[in-house]
């Protein structure tokens, strides 16, 4: 689809919405509402891999200690009758950019049904749509950072989250999305991404369960070819390269008197597209032809397993987390490869694991968070044509969050 016909067609479905809201809304006001939050963090590494704030200088393999704010976002969401439009800022020490910024329409006359076009966050699985501000810990499972580089992206969404029956007791979440699949970015390539999430909750008294599945495919052009792997091998193929997630998640929530347990899983696995010596997904980054670059479509698998405790008369959270992600399934150091990808490495193929735990402290009724947490990764490197457990690298988190 053309910009032009996009444009026209976000013009009229616009008109219509508009048209159908002020109808039956005509004595509305525009009502405003601006919410918030900014994270503050200082933190040590055992090296500087995984430092999210500050400028981490030379030699890279020291350790390293920074601070700075990890994240800052200011919404305005503005709403007359149906209608609703909603801009979100976001900042960190290293630059301020637009996060979210789209329009959404509620009909009244559906309850829970709902259309949102323009720059969103993508609804895929459980960690990606939450913010950092809600999430235990400030960082998601390593693999989401290659999966989705970005969390935002252009789309048009319709969905439904409500209840299903009068009691309320179960819920469904609902959203099917037709995406740009660049990151933030319009179109880009000649056909959209699609992804699809479903979630069923069931409400207890004193328990919450909840189930769902996930899925997202898309075809990013590859004029110059690229390289799949099968058996072990990779092959030159040409055309578009398939890019492809399908997940599942469970959480479970048991409400005590002293507070209440959560725990959640998820798996995810399919064909990652990247580059030869990164693992970032290509779609935020596709262009319009790719040049001088040679691109990779790689089986992963990965998932993680989350324990949250919230003890209530002293405003704490104690979490764990376990992480594990293997980048390409049929990679093996020693077969042969074209000298094209002599440099892939255990960074772009092998496998890692993720220990995180950690304590939150609350105050004024949860609008402050004091954190401390901990994080240790452990990953493979390629020595003498054979994937060998490397050093495990270790991160120290303190932080602080406000939300107004």
């Amino acid at each position: 689809m053309t910009s032009k016909k996009q444009q026209r067609l976000f013009s009229l479905l616009a008109l219509v919405l508009l048209l159908s809201s002020t109808t039956t809304y005509a004595q509305e006001q525009v009502r405003f509402t601006f919410t918030g939050f900014i994270q503050a963090i200082a933190q040590y590494g055992s090296e500087g891999d995984y430092i999210k704030v500050g400028n981490v200088t030379p030699p890279y393999d020291q350790p390293t200690t920074r601070m700075g704010i990890r994240r800052g976002r200011l919404a305005t969401q503005a709403t007359y009758g149906d209608l609703g439009a909603k801009i979100e800022i976001n900042a960190s020490d290293q630059k301020i950019s637009i996060f979210n910024v789209y329009a959404e329409y509620k009909p009244h006359w559906a309850e829970g049904a709902f259309v949102k076009g323009g720059l969103a966050t993508i609804d895929f699985g459980y960690e990606l749509p939450y913010s950092s501000s809600k999430r235990a810990a400030f960082e998601r499972s390593l693999y989401m950072a290659d999966l989705f580089p970005g969390d935002t992206d252009m789309g048009l969404m319709v969905g439904y989250k409500g209840a299903l029956d009068p009691s309320k007791r179960w819920q469904l979440e609902s959203t099917l999305s037709i995406l740009a699949g660049n990151g933030g970015k319009g179109m880009m390539k000649n056909s959209p991404d699609l992804a699809l999430r479903l979630a069923l909750t069931e409400q207890g008294s004193n328990h919450n369960i909840s189930f769902g599945l996930s899925g997202y495919g898309g075809y990013l052009p590859a004029t110059d070819g690229y390289y799949a792997f099968d058996k072990k091998t990779a092959t030159l193929k040409k055309d578009r390269m398939l890019r492809a997630y399908g997940g599942a998640f469970l959480t479970s929530t048991i409400k005590h008197r002293g507070g209440q347990l959560m725990l959640t899983t998820e798996g995810i696995m399919g064909l990652q597209p990247g580059w030869q010596n990164a693992n970032l997904a290509v779609g935020p980054k596709a262009p319009a032809t790719f040049e001088n670059n040679i691109f990779v479509q790689r089986p992963f698998i990965a998932g993680m397993a989350q324990l949250v405790e919230r003890i209530k008369p002293v405003n704490l959270e104690l979490f764990g987390r376990y992480a594990y992600y293997d980048r390409n399934r049929n990679f093996d150091p020693k077969a042969e490869q074209d000298l094209k990808l002599s440099n892939l490495t255990a960074l772009t193929e092998g496998r890692s694991h993720q220990l995180s735990t950690g304590v939150n402290y609350f105050l004024q009724q949860d609008h402050l968070r004091l954190s401390l947490q901990y994080d240790c990764f452990l990953r493979q490197q390629i020595e003498q044509q054979a994937l060998v457990a490397a050093k495990p690298l270790h991160m120290v988190t303190v932080g602080a969050q406000y939300k107004f």
